[in-house]
């Protein structure tokens, strides 16, 4: 997963995550990564900005979920700078805003760069409808993906919207793939470096979204 991440920040000179981090971390900035990848192919040009809106020297990923705008350090992001579209922003862990105003974390997030700018000056979090692309990601090693937390991503991804929202997990095992399938929605179960096919089809719906969102 490092070598995806790593190649993915290469423009930075030092980064707060490693090879050796805890393999959730990986595995949520792993998944961005591919993001990152989806928008370059579909002709986006990737800058690596700071909460401060400097370039990117030290690369800083969240370890935890916080908000947007917090100052507690000077949490990174990836801008996606499209030839004919508004530029967006790519985050790993920050929080948004449900229909209902309850707020959920988005393991990745990709939403409008003005609105990011608006929660970082206003101190709120980004509003679901301005999230173009989010992805709940699950670093599973032994445990059997539940029908439970199956149903838990339907839940939330009916308060934060539904198009272009994604379900990942290292697990392959389980009911959960045909509960999805059934209400089809967008997953990719038993995702990793290890399964280059999978790696190929998720990034491959990501540029479909970047695909469509430039032709609008």
């Amino acid at each position: 997963m490092w070598a995806d991440i790593s190649a993915a920040i290469s423009s930075a000179t030092s980064a707060n995550l490693s090879a050796a981090s805890a393999g959730n971390d990986l595995y949520e900035c792993y998944v961005w990564a591919l993001v990152l990848e989806a928008a370059r192919r579909q002709g986006a040009t990737i800058r690596l900005m700071t909460r401060s809106g400097v370039p990117a020297t030290s690369f800083r990923f969240r370890t935890a979920p916080t908000s947007i705008f917090s100052s507690l350090h000077d949490y990174c992001h990836a801008e996606l700078n499209f030839p004919r579209a508004p530029v967006l922003e790519a985050h790993v862990g920050i929080y948004v805003s449900g229909k209902s105003r309850v707020n959920h974390e988005c393991d990745v997030a990709v939403l409008y760069h003005d609105e990011a700018n608006t929660c970082r000056a206003n101190s709120v979090h980004p509003r679901s409808s301005k999230i173009l692309l989010s992805v709940e990601c699950k670093y599973y090693l032994s445990s059997t993906l539940g029908v439970d937390l199956g149903r838990s991503f339907l839940g939330l991804i009916d308060d934060i919207y539904a198009e272009g929202r994604f379900f990942v997990s290292t697990q392959n095992k389980g009911s959960v793939d045909k509960l999805f399938s059934r209400h089809r929605k967008e997953y990719e179960i038993g995702l990793s470096p290890l399964t280059p096919d999978q790696e190929v089809r998720l990034r491959g719906s990501f540029e479909k979204i970047f695909r469509n969102y430039q032709a609008r």
